[in-house]
């Protein structure tokens, strides 16, 4: 995996096995991965050519509540990519804690 994604995971001091259930996630879809990159690197989110899941894009994912900005949007990109059904439920719910 990229060293600036590590570095990053590294400063925010994630648990170790968080880590890596994030970093394999991250390595079964490398382009959202590098999505995430050029956010970490350019501290904005892609206006052309980003990444879009079922009708979402990270930046328009970050819009929807302050809880998904930055790695939170990448990672439901992800769980709209692998599990589309209780991502999209998750959206349409307002991410209620239960």
């Amino acid at each position: 995996m990229s060293r600036i994604i590590e570095d990053y995971y590294a400063k925010a001091k994630v648990m170790p096995l968080l880590l890596k259930r994030k970093m394999t996630k991250l390595s079964r879809h490398s382009d959202i991965a590098a999505e995430f990159e050029y956010w970490i690197a350019e501290k904005q989110y892609k206006d052309r050519n980003c990444i879009v899941v079922e009708g979402y894009s990270a930046k328009r994912l970050s819009e929807l509540s302050k809880f998904l900005d930055g790695e939170g949007a990448f990672m439901l990109l992800i769980e709209l990519r692998e599990n589309p059904k209780n991502a999209l439920e998750k959206i349409s719910n307002g991410f209620k804690i239960k």
